[in-house]
């Protein structure tokens, strides 16, 4: 391994802080949404739900093209008494008898019931490794020294 010292440009100096902006402003939204998913779980209640029946809407998407999507009406029960809500369209389609994640206020079930999605915390480890990399370059860029793995010069 060799390492060189050499002199920081203007251009590198302004990626540099442009990056390091965009980290920790990624690493910001991760750690609010992170955050806010915790908070939901200590104060939601979850429980399960089935799909009883699949909505359909054609709609039209920026390229003015139709596209079909479907929403899910999911039910659950609540101290015995089933409430139904209809979950966000999508393209995908659930399909009716699907066992679902719900998560709801007690107090207003039938108004604040959401559909858990499978990968829920899955973006904000991605958006968490996104900030801290473009953290992590944008810092290299204001450095003098590099660091090469490759032999001779």
């Amino acid at each position: 391994m060799n390492i060189k010292l050499r002199q920081v440009t203007f251009d590198e100096r302004f990626s540099g802080i442009y990056l390091v902006f965009f980290g920790l402003l990624m690493l910001g939204l991760s750690f609010w949404a992170d955050k806010k998913t915790a908070h939901e779980r200590a104060t939601l209640t979850e429980t399960q739900g089935r799909v009883v029946e699949t909505l359909h809407r054609r709609e039209r998407d920026i390229k003015d093209k139709e596209k079909d999507t479907y929403a899910p009406v999911i039910e659950f029960l609540v101290k015995g008494d089933p409430v139904r809500f209809t979950g966000y369209y999508d393209t995908t389609r659930t399909a009716k008898g699907n066992i679902v994640t719900v998560r709801y206020d007690p107090k207003q079930p039938t108004t604040t019931a959401r559909k858990v999605e499978p990968l829920e915390g899955l973006g904000v480890w991605g958006a968490y490794a996104m900030g801290g990399g473009c953290l992590i370059y944008g810092l290299c860029q204001f450095s003098p020294i590099r660091f090469s793995l490759s032999r001779g010069e």
